[in-house]
């Protein structure tokens, strides 16, 4: 009876098992492939089934490669262009498409078995998008479209020869078609085997018509067919312009740009041009209130100033265009505004009595400095800062040049005086004149905006108030804080000494200086120069160079109520270099020599292998012994003490002689 229900259990099981077999396998297989893409998938043709995702990437991205590096060639109009795709932008999601491929046939553990009996038989092919720069595209096509269409859409021309108007009719011509184009360019890039296309060209049609230059011609005709006449009804004067000046004057630019149009204009600079020489007969120019300075006396004395009036030259254009333009032959003149000057006499009065408020001097030892000072000097002498202005040494000099007739002479560079290769030496020495212009400045009471104290310190200026210069940076800049002008005066004793004075009303001001002790001690900063003279290992000190260190002087200024103001200027002198010669190989500069084998006597192998294995190459020579102890032994070689690694030593190695 047993018997019987095992057979009949086993009949039931089997036919069970073999239908759970496949699910089985499923599960293992489900197993072994988590994290790989499923079986028959593949993206644009490219099978990555079973592929991880790291291997599926790599694949799809060499597929990108291929793309982004294949050349892409297109004909425009018979010229052949090469396209690197790169240049437009070509770029593949292989993420996202890697990612889709992960996800397919996906589901859980039981909604996952049907997909998993479709991948043996289905096949799933997944996109790779592509993007494409269409701007790029589009700016290549344009430049294809210059280099290779030779009759373009012409637009016409209008020029003026004299007073004869000369010009053609717009004409059709050929473009790209952009748009056929732009899709061309972008399916054969995508592409991965890529065959030369031909762009399409269509028409390309002008925008003016003839009637639009048949309208400008009778314009500019009109311009040219008269003499205009500008009157001055107060003064009874009047200004004749030939046809020929307007004609020399007028600006036809036919604009080929979308929108096409015509601009016809009189060209501004002519205008002012022709009007120049009548500027005194019609004009009264404005001149500010002026001073005389005795420099030996200090006495200022008030120029009065003059009213006047300027032509108006820009609004003089458009008077002169309408007038030509529309044939009338005749115009108004117009003055500008604002014709008084800036400051008047009854200003100059008002400052209150002027004289000399504050100056400075100092030596001048050299040369080339003393020229390059004198010049700044009288560039600058007689200026004068208005109130409320500021004046930059740096914005009125502009950069010392040898065209301005600035000479090289020394100069601060990167912590050293140095002379006189750098740029920065043309105008060396002004920093002089810089000190003394700051000083004036200082008691003179006037509002420090930028002044910069030399690196290292310069016996022959006042420690912490002097001023070094450079150009753009740095500079010496002030304000002219008071109700009165500042008129600078400079002047020179010979190559000896240079004085600024400033001249005007600070209302009552003084300014003394403090000076405190120095602090906050540096040691110099080491800078080591390459020297092959200087054995490795050791070093030769050029400069023990000096300490730096910290000083503050105080303006200390008393204003005419009493009051005392402040003002500290804290500057850290750097101190000059420690300067230290080494050898180059211990900067950097390529290997230090090492020492070389004494091989003398030792066999040929030996003696090589010895060299070699230090370094060296080996060549060698023979020579003749008559001791047979030293046939094949090296007599001499060619160097000993250190050389660099690679050099090539020469072994004489002896044989034997004939007999």
């Amino acid at each position: 009876m047993n018997s019987r229900r095992t057979r009949i259990a086993v009949v039931v099981a089997v036919p069970v098992l073999l239908l759970l077999l496949p699910f089985v396998v499923y599960l293992i297989d489900r197993g072994i492939s988590d994290g790989e893409v499923p079986r028959n998938v593949s993206i644009v043709g490219i099978d990555v089934g079973g592929l991880s995702r790291t291997d599926a990437t790599a694949v799809i991205t060499a597929y990108e490669d291929d793309l982004r590096s294949e050349t892409a060639v297109f004909v425009v109009s018979d010229m052949e262009f090469d396209l690197d795709p790169t240049t437009v932008g070509l770029d593949a999601d292989v993420d996202g498409a890697v990612d889709e491929a992960m996800g397919q046939r996906a589901g859980g553990i039981f909604s996952g078995f049907l997909p998993w009996i479709r991948g043996f038989s289905e096949q799933i092919d997944i996109d790779l998008p592509i993007v494409i720069d269409e701007d790029a595209v589009d700016e290549t096509l344009s430049i294809w479209e210059s280099e290779a269409i030779t009759n373009p859409a012409y637009e016409g021309s209008i020029d003026m020869s004299g007073t004869t108007v000369e010009f053609e009719y717009p004409r059709v011509g050929d473009r790209i078609d952009m748009d056929a184009a732009r899709t061309l360019v972008e399916t054969s890039l995508v592409t991965p085997v890529r065959e030369t296309v031909v762009l399409p060209l269509t028409d390309s049609v002008p925008e003016l018509t003839a009637a639009d230059i048949d309208e400008a011609v009778a314009t500019l005709n009109r311009m040219v067919s008269r003499p205009i006449l500008i009157h001055d009804q107060e003064q009874n004067k009047v200004l004749t312009v030939s046809p020929a000046e307007i004609a020399d004057a007028t600006v036809v630019n036919v604009v080929r740009e979308s929108p096409a149009r015509i601009d016809i204009a009189l060209d501004a600079k002519k205008v002012a041009a022709i009007l120049e020489p009548h500027r005194p007969d019609f004009e009264l120019p404005p001149v500010n209130v002026g001073f005389d300075v005795d420099i030996e006396t200090d006495e200022v004395t008030i120029i009065p100033s003059k009213n006047g009036t300027v032509i108006d030259a820009d609004a003089m254009t458009a008077v002169l265009f309408d007038a030509a333009a529309s044939g009338s032959g005749s115009a108004t003149m117009v003055y500008s505004d604002g014709a008084e000057p800036e400051y008047t006499t009854a200003d100059a009065e008002a400052f209150g009595p002027l004289g000399l408020v504050s100056e400075f001097t100092t030596s001048t030892p050299g040369v080339n400095r003393v020229h390059n000072i004198h010049l700044m000097a009288d560039t600058i002498d007689g200026y004068i800062v208005w109130p409320g202005e500021e004046f930059s040494i740096n914005e009125f000099i502009g950069p010392r040049t040898e065209a301005k007739g600035y000479l090289r002479d020394g100069a601060i560079i990167g912590g050293v005086v140095t002379c006189c290769d750098d740029p920065a030496n043309v105008g060396g020495g002004v920093s002089q004149y810089g000190t003394t212009i700051y000083n004036a400045i200082f008691f003179g009471c006037y509002e420090d905006l930028e002044h910069t104290p030399h690196s290292l310190y310069i016996s022959r200026y006042p420690e912490g108030r002097e001023a070094t210069l450079g150009y753009p940076q740095p500079d010496v800049r002030f304000r002219n804080d008071t109700d009165a002008p500042v008129i600078i005066r400079n002047s020179y004793d010979g190559n000896k000494t240079i004085t600024v004075k400033f001249y005007g009303n600070n209302g009552g001001r003084k300014c003394e200086a403090e000076r405190s002790d120095r602090f906050n001690y540096t040691d110099p900063k080491t800078v080591y120069e390459p020297n092959p003279a200087v054995e490795p290992g050791s070093e030769r000190v050029i400069s023990e160079g000096s300490q730096g260190w910290t000083v503050t002087v105080t303006r200390v200024m008393t204003m005419p109520d009493g009051t005392v103001i402040r003002q500290p200027f804290t500057h850290r002198y750097r101190g000059h270099v420690r300067l230290i010669e080494k050898n180059p190989c211990e900067l950097d500069e390529g290997p230090c020599p090492i020492p070389v084998p004494d091989v003398t006597h030792l066999t040929v192998a030996d003696a090589t292998a010895i060299l070699t294995s230090a370094g060296f190459q080996v060549s060698q020579v023979t020579e003749v012994t008559d001791d047979p102890d030293l046939i094949g032994r090296v007599l001499s070689q060619s160097s000993s003490g250190s050389q660099k690694p690679g050099t090539t030593i020469t072994i004489t190695v002896g044989v034997a002689g004939g007999g």
